[in-house]
């Protein structure tokens, strides 16, 4: 019997993920590049590789001045560099991993300048994260941030701007160390609208230590972008362009100046993104219903555009060795036009019914962000004071229009108009900060962290619906329209400490301590009214062996308030019986999580393990509501708890000298209990699991063209009342160098299976959603690197360690 088309494409997915999860010993590989000064490669260098007094191997340049040695022991080594009318150089290196030395000549006689780097695993299991350095992967060409998020490892998002870690929501995210106050779509928009190619690390941060806000219970999200060391102006150019269903173009220019005491860069980019999405609803009513409904079907076609232009502006100036002041000034702006038709056809016991609901939404929105900031090293031991304010305005305006006609059931033209409404519902977001941190170093075995943080927030909502009567003819419907303002304080105050007992155990205790007040209006009646005071306490504890093993031990708790959004009892209509409220009446969540991890390294490869079990209280979450008959409405409220156990597994090997896998595995087990509404009861238990893998192919190093395959395929899931289908992702991206120039072709989703699919059920009524959102496209990116820095006579650094501060160790 012939296999049918589904089963093909099954068969097609497995074998390609067993692929990706092949593995063989690891190797390890030295390679770079000579030239000459004015950056011309030079032929028929002679690199020599010695230990001690022995020759381990010799490497001539080639035309394009490139060399290499494979299979390397670890170890330490002098790299010998002779050519003729040259001087012989000798480079000490201590080779631990694939490492790169680059080396250039001034003159007969002197070396102008040598790199030496050692290339990051495109995974990195950290005391209380996971690194993805996706500066080490093709990603980050083409891509914006949000398009990196989605493919980063037990990271989950959402159409609506949510964002899960290891399959609990309520994550945060920071860019450069510093918190977003933006959630939800406003937090999509934004990072949809900046582009990826600068992006150094994303990190997601599982149990953050008591200096970071303890806002977010599934945890942090922490966006690093890179930074110019060097004297000298550097900078990149980047156009790209994207075909899904439609076409999609972005371009951006960045710039960074490093002269003297003065360092000052800027970002401008502009994106023009279009997609069409699909999506399908039906909903299964019981039995005994007033006009006999048996099934709701509907399907949604959408076609959007979003024009964002934005751009940033940093200047940092060396008072002196020990005084640094900044500023940065950040814009987002955004366009977002777009169409939603959604087709709804009512099955009836004795007839069908059938309607068109057109919708037509314009959002604009402005952000605007400001930070200055002073660092001073206080004395010689290390003592450090650290001054940042923060301010946000964020300003948007979102105006809908949704009309809904009776169609005939032959020829689909209009009977007659059954609902018409018009909404407008303008936010304005208002954040100030100020934050203090401390770092005081006892002595070479304690130091201690501490510091205090206040910040403000005000957001006012003037919410607007109108029915309409006749031609240009509106009338405010009193009952949904309302103007609602929120304020909320937060006052924080958190201390660490950091002791390493012998060589091999270390341990950090923190705890932060938080006053919350906030206050609701809605039309001038107080909603909200609340003031309490939270601890949140930290504890690390780390054992290390001699064997490069190491053990973590991590204990921590956080909560999860509602967005600014979810508390704003504004509705958003998807047809006229269909729709999503705010809730002012949200509480927040508190999230606790225990780790234990484990990493290690062996001749096949690095390894990190990691168990951990979780308890989320109070949590709110999106559900249906059933209010009057045939009407579905989605709210978020606080159900009940959670409780969660997890074990995440990240490889990382160079296979062969040209074969590198990562790949990363989330396995767990997820209970959910409460109640909600009429006494809807929530009882489910589910496994979850998932797989991610990234693989890099260098095809050809003389001709700089090389290949990555990515694939992540989550599992069907049950959270809370909702059972989440399975969900492949694939990307493969082939890249070009040449010189400054890189040229990336990708293609993404082949199989159509990047689609979110759910099946929920209120007491005896289903709902089944499918949701497309426009993703299988084929992109073309090209890229320039340009400008030309110098070695300064005394360099500024950025060490790996630097990105551990504020943890154990």
């Amino acid at each position: 019997m012939r296999p049918t088309a589904f089963n093909m494409m099954k068969i097609v997915q497995t074998v390609f993920l067993v692929f990706c999860f092949y593995a063989a010993s690891a190797q390890v590989s030295i390679s770079g590049k000579v030239t000459d000064d004015q950056r011309i490669p030079l032929q028929l260098v002679v690199v020599s590789l010695q230990q001690g007094s022995a020759v381990m191997g010799n490497s001539i340049t080639d035309s394009l001045g490139y060399y290499h040695f494979k299979n390397i022991v670890k170890g330490n080594y002098k790299f010998v560099f002779k050519y003729v009318a040259y001087k012989d150089t000798v480079i000490p290196v201590n080779v631990k991993a694939d490492t790169i030395i680059n080396l250039q000549y001034q003159n007969i006689q002197s070396l102008k300048e040598v790199t030496v780097r050692a290339k990051k695993p495109i995974f990195e299991r950290q005391i209380d994260r996971l690194r993805f350095n996706v500066a080490e992967t093709d990603l980050v060409f083409g891509n914006n941030i949000w398009d990196v998020i989605e493919k980063t490892p037990l990271v989950n998002v959402s159409s609506d701007g949510t964002i899960q870690i290891s399959g609990t929501s309520g994550a945060i995210v920071y860019i450069n160390n510093k918190r977003k106050v933006l959630t939800g779509n406003a937090l999509k928009s934004y990072l949809s609208s900046i582009p990826s190619d600068n992006l150094l690390a994303i990190e997601v941060i599982t149990t953050p230590s008591s200096k970071y806000d303890a806002e977010g219970g599934a945890g942090i999200i922490n966006i690093l972008t890179k930074k110019n060391k060097e004297e000298g102006l550097i900078g990149n150019a980047v156009l790209s362009t994207r075909q899904t269903a439609v076409n999609s173009e972005a371009g951006s220019v960045y710039l960074n100046n490093r002269k003297g005491n003065w360092n000052i860069y800027t970002d401008l980019y502009m994106s023009n993104r279009s997609r069409k999405p699909e999506l399908k609803k039906e909903i299964y009513y019981p039995a005994g219903t007033t006009d006999n409904l048996t099934l709701r079907s509907i399907n949604s076609l959408n076609d959007f555009q979003d024009l964002s232009p934005g751009g940033n502006l940093g200047i940092d100036y060396q008072i002196n060795e020990k005084n640094v002041v900044g500023l940065l000034f950040d814009y987002a702006g955004s366009w977002h036009k777009e169409t939603r038709n959604a087709f709804r056809r009512d099955y009836f016991s004795d007839a069908d019914s059938l309607s068109l609901t057109n919708n037509r939404d314009k959002l604009n929105s402005q952000t605007y962000s400001l930070n200055l900031n002073y660092q001073g090293k206080l004395d010689s031991s290390g003592k450090q004071l650290s001054i940042d304010f923060d301010a946000l305005e964020y300003r948007s305006k979102n105006n809908s229009v949704s009309k809904t006609d009776a169609l005939d059931l032959l020829t689909n033209q209009s009977l007659f108009v059954q609902d018409w409404f018009r909404s407008s519902s303008p936010q304005h977001i208002s954040n100030q900060s100020v934050k203090v941190d401390f770092e005081w170093p006892v002595n070479k075995n304690t130091s201690l962290d501490f510091g205090a943080k206040t910040s403000f927030s005000k957001i006012n909502n003037d919410l607007l619906f109108e029915d309409r009567l006749t031609e240009n003819v509106w009338v405010k419907d009193p009952k949904i329209s309302n103007l609602f303002k929120y304020n909320e304080n937060i006052n924080a105050l958190y201390g660490i400490l950091n002791r390493t007992i012998n060589t091999k155990w270390s341990y950090q205790l923190g705890l932060r301590i938080e006053n919350t007040v906030a206050k609701g209006w809605l039309e001038s009646i107080k909603v909200v009214d609340r003031n309490y005071i939270n601890f949140f306490p930290t504890a690390f504890l780390k054992y290390t062996t001699g064997k490069e093993k190491t053990f973590v031990l991590a204990v921590s708790s956080r909560i999860t308030r509602p967005s600014f959004w979810d508390v704003n009892p504004f509705r958003t209509y998807t047809t006229d019986q269909t729709y999503f409220e705010g809730n002012p009446f949200l509480l927040p969540s508190k999230y606790y999580r225990q780790e234990l991890s484990h990493t290690f390294s062996n001749k096949t490869g690095t390894y990190s393990i990691q168990f951990a079990a979780s308890q989320l209280l109070d949590e709110f979450y999106a559900l249906p509501y059933n209010p009057s008959e045939n009407v579905i409405a989605n709210k978020k409220v606080n159900y009940g708890n959670k409780y969660a156990f997890s074990n995440t597994i990240t490889y990382y090997s160079q296979l062969l000298p040209w074969w590198k896998l990562t790949a990363s595995t989330l396995t767990g087990y997820v209970m959910s209990k409460g109640s909600y509404g009429d006494h809807i009861a929530i009882d489910n238990r589910s496994f979850l699991f998932s797989i991610s893998t990234n693989q890099t192919f260098n095809i050809s190093k003389k001709k700089g063209l090389s290949c990555t395959v990515i694939a992540n395929n989550t599992f069907p899931v049950t959270i809370v009342n909702t059972e989440i289908g399975n969900r492949l992702e694939t990307e493969v991206r082939l890249r070009k160098s040449i010189g400054s120039w890189n040229i990336t072709l990708s293609g993404q989703d082949f199989f159509k299976s990047n689609q979110d699919r759910y099946k929920i059920r209120l007491n005896e009524l289903r709902i089944m959603d499918q949701n497309y959102y426009d993703t299988r496209s084929v992109a073309l990116s090209v890229s320039f690197s340009f400008g030309k820095s110098t070695v300064k006579d005394k360099r500024d650094r950025d060490p790996g360690y630097e990105d551990l501060k504020q943890r154990t160790m």
